[in-house]
């Protein structure tokens, strides 16, 4: 990926070339490359190279987990980042193979695993993606982080101690909010991620309420127009 600023400085003059080294390239290492720059451009041209490069993986890879404070290094890991890639191109085609990553996910999972898939999924808004998502959520441990009062934040605050610097109490949320808001935008599922955004639009923690409402009055924007 050596000189890849350039080509995401240029996009416009970069895709012909990629487009045309992708389709010449006979190396499928290379031809990888070139099919996940071109993705992360939103160019699905490579879109079935990248979809099997994330079915060779039969399970989930070493992830990050999300951490407050100390944080250094890559936050994705390279499956995560196949992922994403594959929601950034834009193309439907990539949607069975990010769900079946998601059927794999679970509350141990680490943190940057349900962003990924979260993200991939909200971006190519597929209706299809909702029931497995509702599903996700619907898992013992994936639900319930909102603190909405002094007594939930004491309760969540004795079960993780540590203050402003703890971390669990704020990975969870931030699970727990963007599924919901993948789950809203791919067309919802029972009401399920509508009802996790309202939660949190009276959550203390200010970034978390403003965020949801900013989800939720979009969706009602939209809908106005």
């Amino acid at each position: 990926y050596r000189g890849a600023a350039v080509i995401f400085a240029r996009p416009d003059d970069a895709l012909p070339l990629l487009r045309e080294a992708y389709r010449r390239e006979q190396d499928p290492e290379a031809k990888l490359v070139y099919a996940h720059i071109l993705a992360v451009l939103g160019d699905p041209t490579g879109v079935d190279t990248l979809a099997a490069k994330v079915d060779e993986y039969t399970d989930w890879d070493q992830g990050w987990n999300y951490r407050g404070m100390g944080q250094f290094g890559s936050a994705l890991s390279p499956l995560d980042r196949y992922i994403i890639a594959l929601g950034r191109a834009g193309d439907r085609r990539a949607l069975p193979v990010i769900l079946r990553k998601l059927k794999k996910l679970t509350p141990e999972s680490e943190f940057s695993h349900h962003r990924a898939v979260a993200l991939a999924l909200e971006m190519l808004g597929d209706p299809r993606a909702a029931a497995p998502l509702a599903e996700l959520l619907s898992m013992p441990g994936m639900t319930g982080y909102v603190q909405r009062t002094i007594d939930d934040a004491k309760r969540i605050d004795a079960a993780s101690p540590g203050g402003t610097n703890t971390v669990a109490p704020r990975r969870d949320a931030l699970r727990e909010l963007g599924l919901a808001r993948a789950l809203f935008r791919c067309g919802d599922y029972n009401g399920v991620g509508k009802r996790i955004l309202q939660a949190y639009t009276e959550d203390l923690r200010g970034h978390f309420a403003r965020h949801a409402k900013a989800v939720l009055d979009a969706a009602a924007s939209e809908n106005d127009e």
